[in-house]
């Protein structure tokens, strides 16, 4: 083989034989380029793109068989006809373009292998349809190993350039393809003419010569320059288009702030900044490197497959990120990640997460994550068959601490006790804040209720101590209650419900000190629950009642007034005087609906009076910090048609000092609505006088602890006398309550005092209004209705 391939280069003339590779290397690489960009297009661009692949190929083909003809001399005369140029030509464009499109669109290996047999199989298609209107004078032997040859170094090449090509988007690849397939062409030229042998006829013609060949050699060379100029510039111009659309996306990419990386296989072939950031590395160090399981580890969390670990390039800790992917090709080959930084959301979710479940001034668990991380030590407990306790403490006269030092005063205060809790509980122990200046400790394990009682001890010693604020010493002290598991009950909220009621127990005994729980507290706590559930019906069903107890004047005797008192004929109880349900009232929450009860009850009988009595009712702490009073009171003035002149409302002086200011507030509406509004209990609160000072009362009651012993005791004469006395100064009408014997009349009269009220005036009764007439000491409401 290689003596004939050595003998064949005497018969080629070089000039053209250097064509002819250059003409094939050229079109290869042009065609390789063409069809790397119809594989990344699509829609109607895509056909395009691997059509002019085709045509280019094809022609680049075409053009090396004929310069490789006009370079191959025999010895005798030689010619083309146009028949077969023509056929040649339409052949090596059709099975070209066949095995682009192939290449371009079947997947796998067969997609190499199909793609390089059609291609060989259209060059040798071309080759001997132009050698069967070749025009020789002579015979042509071919020599069929040669040809064989042929076939097969030539598909050996165009298999291997289909498979260099890969997905194209190496330009190395690119390139190696195009020589790849230039070598198929050239070897299958090469080795086929080496199998010709032509054997002269001296005399016999060689048919008509229609074409010349230097009108062959013009022609082709112009028609594959122009195809090949086309090719390439289509693609430089396309190539422009795509670096300038790729540099704007790429601008785009890297100005979000998620990462974007871009994967070929599962490996990356490129990337934004954010991304890159991410994974501290440039994008030189991660084109080629696998995603998943590599840089991205999924399924770390049970939070949704969104979730997965970054591990960065440089080997420092992973951490998570919220993953997002899609596949840009059908073939779903091509990949783009979006990738999100959680690591900041991860630490406000669990700041968010503290928050929710931390009392902010203490940072203690509050009471809903109290309530669950006891249910989840009372679940232990019960397991491992260990005792617990409950400790529930509560500050003794916190309020005094806000009112006389301030609120500022009063949040360091609840902050040191915080601090001293901690520090005196050890074990395992859960602390939480449960309330204002309320606390909660569970204690797991220990001897019980040995470890619970000197717990309680410590914490009661601890919380004796002075605490400094500004150069203030704050004295303060708790009282505690104690229940126990499973001794007193096997569920977290009855333990706690337990460890409140015995602190109730413990404040009632004198406050700092502490009181374990006893099924009689239960059953006391259980009579009020069920007080309440009988006293919500009762307001509901109408069950309350009003008497009214008469005010006298103390210069003529004549009603001047009278104070409504409600009273609760129970269905079972009887008949229930205030103090046997007010306080329940209170505790539950339904004081305000009993003061609303009495407001409508006692201004609607009031307004069927004969004669224009005033009417006072009570109301309590809670209903004057209720937003809503004022226009409550007004629209039972309109409905009623009582005048606003004849209602008075009474309130103690502990009633203002929850929130002053709206206390204060409301009782300044109410009084322009021409209500009046009178301070009774005077002189058993904190701070009378700035009281006083600081709203102009109509009228002013004094307490009847101090009427009862102004018959006995010194004091408590100077005490009403000095009431008088401020009364008088001030021009504010004073009534005495519980006035009950004559002795005590006539003290209040000689020590000038307005008005009187008690069972020597009058007992409490409903009405009936029809006499004329007020007798101290006999009459009732009933008698003096009339009163002129």
């Amino acid at each position: 083989m290689f003596d004939r391939l050595s003998a064949l280069t005497d018969q080629f003339q070089s000039n053209y034989a250097l064509i002819a590779v250059g003409v094939c290397m050229l079109s290869s690489l042009t065609a390789v380029r063409l069809l790397a960009r119809g594989v990344v297009a699509r829609g109607e661009a895509r056909p395009i793109w691997l059509i002019l692949s085709g045509i280019s190929i094809g022609f680049g083909a075409w053009s090396t068989h004929f310069m490789t003809m006009l370079a191959y001399d025999p010895g005798v005369a030689t010619g083309h006809g146009p028949v077969g140029m023509v056929m040649a030509l339409i052949l090596a464009v059709l099975m070209m373009t066949a095995a682009i499109y192939t290449t371009a669109n079947v997947t796998g290996w067969i997609r190499v292998f199909a793609g390089g047999i059609i291609f060989v199989l259209g060059v040798a298609a071309m080759h001997y349809t132009s050698m069967n209107d070749f025009r020789i004078n002579g015979t042509i032997f071919y020599n069929k190993p040669y040809m064989i040859a042929g076939l097969v170094v030539a598909t050996a090449f165009a298999v291997g350039s289909f498979a260099v090509f890969g997905d194209a988007k190496s330009t190395l690849k690119q390139a190696l393809s195009g020589i790849f397939l230039g070598l198929s062409i050239t070897t299958f030229h090469v080795l086929n003419m080496a199998s010709m042998h032509v054997v002269s006829k001296p005399g016999a013609a060689g048919g008509a010569l229609v074409i010349s060949d230097a009108a062959i050699a013009v022609s082709i060379g112009a028609m594959t320059l122009v195809v090949i100029a086309t090719g390439l510039g289509a693609a430089l111009v396309d190539a422009q288009s795509s670096e300038k659309a790729v540099e704007r996306l790429r601008r785009l990419a890297n100005g979000t702030f998620e990462g974007i990386v871009i994967t070929t296989h599962g490996r990356i072939v490129d990337a934004n900044n954010s991304f890159l950031n991410l994974v501290r590395a440039s994008r030189e160090e991660l084109l080629g490197k696998p995603v998943e399981n590599s840089i991205l580890e999924r399924g770390y969390s049970q939070t949704g497959n969104d979730d997965a670990l970054l591990s960065p390039y440089d080997r420092s800790e992973a951490f998570p990120v919220e993953v997002r992917s899609r596949s840009l090709s059908e073939d779903k080959s091509e990949t783009v990640y979006a990738i999100r930084d959680l690591r900041e959301q991860r630490r406000a979710e669990e700041e968010i997460r503290h928050l929710a479940q931390h009392d902010a001034t203490t940072q203690l668990l509050n009471r809903n994550a109290f309530m669950n991380r006891l249910d989840m030590m009372l679940e232990r407990a019960s397991t491992e068959q260990e005792p617990a306790a409950l400790l529930f403490i509560d500050l003794d006269l916190f309020k005094n601490v806000n009112d006389v030092h301030g609120h500022r005063a009063g949040d360091h205060v609840i902050m040191e006790v915080a601090s001293r809790l901690r520090t005196v509980m050890k074990g395992t122990t859960i602390i939480g804040r449960v309330g204002g200046d309320e606390f909660v400790v569970a204690i797991y394990g220990g001897a019980q209720p040995k470890d619970a009682a000197q717990c309680a001890h410590n914490i009661i010693e601890e919380l004796q101590r002075e605490i400094i604020f500004e150069e203030q010493q704050i004295e303060i002290s708790a009282s505690v209650g104690v229940s126990l598991f499973p001794d007193d009950t096997d569920s977290a909220s009855d333990l706690v419900a337990f460890a409140d009621m015995a602190l109730y127990r413990a404040k009632k005994s004198g406050r700092n000190t502490a009181c374990f729980f006893s099924h009689e507290m239960d059953e006391s706590v259980r009579d009020r629950r069920r007080l309440a559930r009988d006293l919500k019906k009762g307001i509901d069903n109408n069950e309350l009642l009003l008497s009214y107890q008469p005010l006298a004047s103390m210069t003529d005797g004549r009603v001047v007034g009278f104070e409504a008192l409600v009273r609760w004929q129970h269905p079972v109880r009887g008949l229930m005087q205030p103090d046997d349900f007010i306080l329940v009232a209170e505790e539950n929450g339904l004081i305000i609906a009993l003061g609303n009860w009495v407001l409508e009850r006692a201004c609607s009988e009031a307004a069927q009076w004969e004669r224009p009595f005033r009417v006072a009712i009570n109301i309590s702490a809670l209903h004057l910090q209720d937003n809503s009073l004022v226009a409550r009171v007004h629209e039972t003035l309109v409905n009623t048609g009582l005048s606003p002149s004849r209602l008075e409302i009474e309130i103690t002086e502990s009633a203002l000092f929850l929130d002053q200011a709206r206390a204060l507030s409301n009782l300044r509406r109410l009084k322009a609505l021409g209500v009046r509004i009178a301070m009774d209990d005077f002189g058993t609160g904190y701070s009378s006088l700035s009281t006083l000072n600081a709203f102009p009362f109509d009228r002013i009651k004094i307490d009847r602890s101090f009427v009862e012993d102004v018959g006995r005791t010194e004091q408590s004469r100077m005490i009403v006398r000095a009431i008088v006395g401020l009364g008088h100064s001030l021009g504010v009408p004073i009534t005495a309550e519980g006035v009950e014997t004559e002795e005590q009349m006539e003290f209040l009269r000689s020590e000038g005092c307005d008005q009187a009220q008690g069972f020597l005036i009058g007992r409490p009764e409903a009405i009936g209004l029809h006499s004329e007439h007020f007798s101290p000491a006999t009459s009732t409401p009933s008698a003096v209705a009339k009163a002129s």
